[in-house]
């Protein structure tokens, strides 16, 4: 195609008519354009596409009825091969994001000169050229088939999973994207738990290239998105599921070093017949299910759950009593051989499939509970929902030892909250003694009240803390502000015993002697020398 002798159509609106014929007389007729409309308002402007189909309107921001964002809005929908561009004012660039999000190529700014309109024209036609090429160019739509080619696979697989009967013509269709959907396969749907998108997705990619990189000889995987999940389709002549599993174990035990994200992945039965397709779906859909029950690793083949017996795991009233007392009041040795006895006697289900959901509510309650007992919040402890955390686990020797060690942190929770309680209340009591140490009347019956404490916890915070006891701490502040004030003042003792709390000025010597050996004169004339 020559594009110098491209010559591209255009609408001109603008509720100015003055403007519209200025601009119009600035477009000469060897610029390439040709203005074959011109509209007052966005119903006639919408009114002249749908009859004339230019490759560009050229509108003004604002106009009646329907104003040019309106328009573009219109146009995008409606007529996509119609490029826009705007007419704006100075103080109309807040609409450039939203003109961006429509596609709109190019604007032109009040007030227009001849030299802005041969820019804009340029420019235009620059886009206008791309734009062509790029549609006629084979190879750059063999590059956009590529790259959208995941996308079409996906809506085809999706597209089978929607039909009454899959038919062999069907299937056909996958040979245009190089897919022969002969031989052995067998599907897989994988579950991921990350809440967050972008570790997901990351995830996600990791895994496709472990599918990639590490399939066995003749093996070649395909993924896509389903209603069910995110799928993948291992292709072979002749598909040998112990190389299978092997190959799946590997790539969940690689994982691990990538993600502590938990990955379960549901496996169909190996079919030959692709008009199984839905089949296999609801297999592997099936067999996924499957991954909050016991005995279950994170393969789960619908081979091994078809047949198997399934039972509900129900802790009895007796058995949740007991494990509460017990993590409550027990030893440690008690709690150890509390969760190795149910452990025994949970295990001799090994056959069956079990449903631990009740299971795991029960398990929940009674943590939640003996938690709050202690006034431990347990958010403080594990720092996500309990109930999911236990629900991971899918053998019994691992949940049972993850709940003994949770009795030990939510016990030792309690101390380090009952210590950090202690320091607070002991601190509150002495800072009370360091601002009233001078009342006479102070007693401990004063400060477990201001506290709202009794007066034995008072004592024992003393004793185990300080290793004193209240009185003597109270002597000690009294003697060593005295001590300050002999040294400092001259202030008559006297009121110096007035001044730390003591009325009987001989009973406060009294006290000093014994505290310093000696007397409160000999102390003032001890600091002189």
């Amino acid at each position: 195609m020559d594009m110098d002798k491209q010559k591209y159509t255009m609408i001109l609106a603008d509720d100015e008519e003055e403007v519209r014929n200025r601009i119009a007389s600035k477009i000469p007729l060897d610029s390439g354009f040709e203005i074959i409309g011109l509209a007052s308002n966005g119903y006639d402007a919408l009114e002249l596409v749908e009859k004339l189909s230019p490759d560009v309107v050229l509108t003004d921001i604002r106009m009646p009825f329907i104003d040019g964002m309106e328009l573009a809005r219109r146009l995008r929908i409606e007529h996509p091969k119609t490029k826009v561009a705007f007419i704006s004012g100075f103080d109309e660039f807040s609409y450039a994001k939203k003109a961006i999000e429509l596609n709109v190529v190019s604007y032109l700014t009040k007030p227009i000169s001849d030299s802005e309109v041969q820019i804009f024209l340029t420019r235009l036609r620059e886009i206008l050229d791309q734009d062509k090429e790029s549609t006629f160019n084979q190879e750059r739509l063999d590059l956009l088939f590529q790259s959208n080619l995941p996308a079409m696979i996906e809506h085809q697989f999706n597209t089978l999973l929607r039909l009454p009967e899959i038919k062999q013509s069907d299937l056909e269709k996958f040979k245009v994207y190089g897919i022969d959907l002969q031989g052995g396969n067998i599907i897989g749907i994988i579950e991921i738990d990350e809440e967050e998108l972008l570790k997901m997705e990351q995830l996600r990619i990791f895994l496709m290239n472990l599918f990639n990189t590490r399939a066995p000889k003749g093996i070649h995987p395909i993924f896509f998105n389903s209603q069910f999940g995110f799928v993948f389709i291992l292709q072979a002549d002749k598909i040998q599921e112990n190389e299978i599993e092997s190959y799946l174990n590997g790539i969940l035990v690689t994982k691990e070093d990538f993600s502590d994200a938990k990955v379960k992945i549901g496996i169909s039965e190996v079919f030959d017949d692709f008009t199984r397709f839905q089949i296999s779906m609801l297999q592997a859909k099936k067999a996924l299910s499957y991954g909050n029950y016991l005995h279950i690793g994170d393969l789960i083949f619908y081979r091994d759950i078809k047949t198997r017996k399934k039972a509900d795991l129900v802790l009895t009233k007796e058995e949740s009593d007991e494990i509460s007392y017990t993590i409550k009041f027990e030893s440690s040795k008690s709690i150890h051989n509390l969760f190795s006895s149910l452990e025994k006697r949970y295990g001799l289900n090994e056959g069956y499939l079990l449903n631990k959901r009740y299971f795991i509510i029960s398990l929940t309650n009674i943590f939640l509970e003996f938690a709050k007992s202690l006034s431990v919040e347990i958010d403080e402890v594990i720092k996500e929902d309990l109930f999911d955390v236990l629900s991971r686990f899918d053998q019994l020797h691992e949940l049972f030892t993850y709940l003994s060690e949770l009795t030990f942190q939510i016990r030792n929770h309690n101390i380090e909250n009952s210590q950090s309680h202690a320091n607070v209340i002991l601190n509150e009591a002495v800072q009370f003694l360091d601002v009233h140490y001078s009342d006479p009347n102070i007693s401990m019956e004063m400060v477990t009240e201001k506290l709202n404490i009794s007066i034995s916890y008072l004592a024992m915070l003393f004793k185990k803390i300080l290793d004193t006891t209240f009185n003597k701490y109270l002597v000690k502040i009294r003697m060593e502000k005295a001590m300050e004030l002999l040294k400092f003042s001259q202030d008559k003792i006297l009121n110096i015993a007035s001044a730390v709390g003591y009325n009987d000025v001989y009973y406060f010597s009294f006290s000093f002697k014994k505290y310093t050996s000696m007397s409160p004169k000999e102390y003032r004339n001890d600091q002189k020398n």
